[in-house]
């Protein structure tokens, strides 16, 4: 299993984001089932949305959300009830880092799974002791 982050998704639908070409490929190696199963989360989903809204337009945000849906290689986990406390008790105890709280359900998540390869250019993945890929 591999976590596919906020900057990731970003990364691979603007083709003038810096980190563009890197994310496409790695994309590619992901559809493959190189890397196991891709997994987001509705936060993720919601935070990229949002970003593609307001830098991008509607249609980008549209056009990213119907392939997400459409697609039969990621799994979409809705973060529930035990995944949003576990992410606020990181989020409460974590007042020497600057990480959002999307962030923080991102690894609760990860850790509840037992599983530490995210596709992300955050750094904060580094942070919190996991492995950031590409």
């Amino acid at each position: 299993m591999i976590f596919v982050d906020t900057s990731a998704w970003y990364a691979t639908e603007v083709q003038d984001d810096v980190n563009h070409e890197q994310a496409r490929k790695f994309l590619a190696q992901l559809a493959s089932g190189r890397h196991g199963v891709a997994i987001t989360t509705d936060y993720v989903l919601d935070e990229t949305l949002t970003l593609l809204r307001s830098r991008r337009g509607l249609p980008a945000a549209i056009t990213f959300i119907d392939k997400i849906r459409k697609s039969k290689s990621i799994r979409v986990f809705w973060v529930n009830e035990n995944i949003f406390e576990k992410a606020l008790s990181i989020f409460r105890n974590k007042s020497d880092v600057a990480w959002s709280f999307t962030d923080c359900t991102s690894f609760a998540l990860m850790k509840d799974l037992s599983f530490a390869e995210a596709f992300t250019f955050d750094s904060h993945f580094l942070e919190a002791g996991l492995q950031k890929l590409p």
